[in-house]
């Protein structure tokens, strides 16, 4: 008896072992709650079968005096022939129909056939027929009234049905307006509920969002509602369980519903409420997905627009900043340039002055740097391509950088008739400088850092390798993401931890590699990969 109920929860026409097999999906704890109220479910269906019966049966005692008094009008009162009293049979079957339903119709119909039989065809008063052709007129009349009868409750049911439906499209259609409105600052779970129970008449409505897990209820919480279901069924434990069953008072139904988009569970809903056919309940749900799925869209759509407008202000920040600073710092090297070059000073005071000229030049490049290197949004350099010689990306690179490099020991080495490469030269010079400041931070003033350029088919590889301690194995991604500092230095060598991959991200932007391995003969050689430049890669 239990397994036979299951389809209830499962939605199904059918029952079959497939339907325990979806209910023992469920954890053990759920799946005997489910058996226990299904067991409740069929004492409740029982005496809600005995109500309807002792309706059904009452109705049939209705039609059956129905009978009764036309025919006593028609016998005793009026004293009408068989004709007559027919059409009167027949437009009693048909009310009844339009009334009732089939069931009682087919009553009515043979109680008429009888009593037509009875007291109105000769013999009267007699079940016997004795003229032959009274025998077709007594077939043609039940014919016509059973006929009559399922033509009329066919339409009454359809009638009914579209009724139904149109009511239910309407109410979608509420419904669609009310979530195309939703407020996306607030939680979507409780205006989801709330719509859907303003719409359809609903006692409660329980929305369980599938992210958090989180019960929205509109109404009262009611017991009804298996919260470990909803989750289970929200989180795509068990995506395509459907629950229907049937509640007090008569017609009410507690239903349960995955939300879900495309194959993607988003939630699951549940309504205790009038009883919806299957389309009307999947709309609804599809409606509810469709609702999230848009207000999701809008939330990112507005975390991009509040992204653009804080990039638009960080750039005109660094414009400002590199402004205020770079402003003065023209100042103190003019002042210091026209003290050099036209008031007399002793040799010692124009060696103080030197080196006030030479720190001021490396702040300004270093604030030029360093506002480069901020413009960068991360994973997303915006880059113009062009014809840039690899000769024309080395030489800018070494001039900005030839107070940092003065007294370093360089060694270039670029293949004979190596190919120009497609590339932005500022920010690939960013990228290099990058490179080439980690070289000098980290390997002896004394050591050599070598610059090697070498072309394989449509690829030039650049190297810069410097004779430092080299860098451990396990840090070889690591030191590539941003802020990250490797552990044997961080603490003796200054750094942002930027310039990695802020070089890696110009690089893959180009299409390119870049990585970093140790030297066999001791120190770091990092590398980068560039294309060729052909007339099909201008840009």
């Amino acid at each position: 008896m239990v397994w036979r109920n299951l389809h209830m929860y499962t939605g199904r026409t059918r029952t079959s072992r497939a339907d325990y097999l979806l209910v023992g999906g469920l954890p053990r704890c759920l799946r005997v709650k489910i058996i226990f109220e299904t067991v409740h479910q069929m004492n409740f269906s029982k005496s809600m079968s005995l109500r309807l019966i002792g309706i059904r049966i009452l109705r049939i005692l209705a039609c059956l005096v129905l009978v009764a008094a036309i025919t006593w009008i028609a016998f005793s009162v009026l004293h009408v022939n068989a004709l007559i009293v027919g059409f009167a049979y027949v437009l009693a079957v048909l009310i009844v129909a339009a009334s009732w339903g089939l069931t009682e119709s087919f009553v009515t119909s043979i109680a008429a056939t009888l009593c037509l039989n009875y007291y109105f065809l000769p013999p009267v008063l007699s079940f016997t027929i004795a003229d032959p052709q009274n025998w077709v007129a007594l077939s043609a009349f039940m014919v016509t009234a059973i006929t009559a009868s399922k033509l009329s409750a066919s339409v009454r049911s359809r009638a009914t049905e579209a009724q139904a439906r149109r009511i239910e499209v309407e109410h979608l259609y509420q419904l669609s307006l009310s979530l195309m409105l939703v407020d996306t600052a607030k939680e979507l779970g409780p205006q989801i509920a709330v719509s859907v129970k303003k719409q359809f008449d609903c006692f409660a409505v329980a929305f369980c969002d599938g992210l958090t897990g989180e019960i929205h209820v509109a109404g009262i919480d009611d017991q009804r509602f298996e919260h470990e279901i909803l989750r289970a069924i929200a989180i795509g434990e068990d995506a395509w369980f459907v629950s229907r069953k049937e509640s007090t008072p008569a017609g009410v139904e507690v239903i349960v519903v995955p939300v879900a988009l495309g194959g993607r569970i988003l939630g699951s809903l549940g309504m205790i409420g009038p009883s919806l056919s299957e389309p009307a309940v999947q709309a609804i749900a599809n409606l509810a997905a469709v609702a999230i799925e848009h207000a999701r869209q809008q939330i990112a759509l507005a975390r991009m627009e509040v992204a653009r407008q804080n990039e638009r202000l960080r750039t005109i920040l660094l414009d400002a900043l590199a402004h205020d600073f770079l402003t003065p710092l023209t100042s103190i090297k003019s002042a210091i340039t026209t003290v050099r070059s036209e008031y007399k000073h002793e040799a010692e005071e124009d060696d103080f002055l030197a080196v006030v000229e030479e720190e001021a030049d490396k702040l300004g490049e270093m604030i030029n740097e360093t506002t480069d290197m901020a413009r960068i949004e991360p994973g997303k350099p915006r880059i113009r391509r062009h014809q840039l010689p690899i000769i024309a990306l080395i030489r800018p690179s070494l001039e900005r950088m030839k107070n940092l490099l003065e007294g370093r020991p360089l060694n270039i080495e670029i293949q004979e008739g190596i190919s120009s490469v497609n590339a932005d030269p500022d920010m690939m010079g960013l990228a290099l400088r990058q490179l080439l400041g980690n070289a000098v931070k980290y390997s002896p003033p004394e050591t050599t850092i070598v610059i090697s350029a070498s072309q394989a088919d449509d690829t030039v590889t650049i190297r810069v390798r410097d004779q430092g301690p080299g860098i451990p194995p396990d840090e070889f991604e690591s030191i590539f993401e941003r802020f990250y500092r490797g552990k044997r230095i961080q603490e003796s060598v200054a750094g942002t931890g930027m310039g990695l991959s802020i070089a890696r991200d110009i690089v893959s932007a180009h299409q390119g590699r870049l990585w970093v391995e140790n030297a066999p003969e001791g120190g770091a050689q990092f590398s980068f990969t560039l294309p060729v430049f052909t007339e099909d890669k201008k840009s």
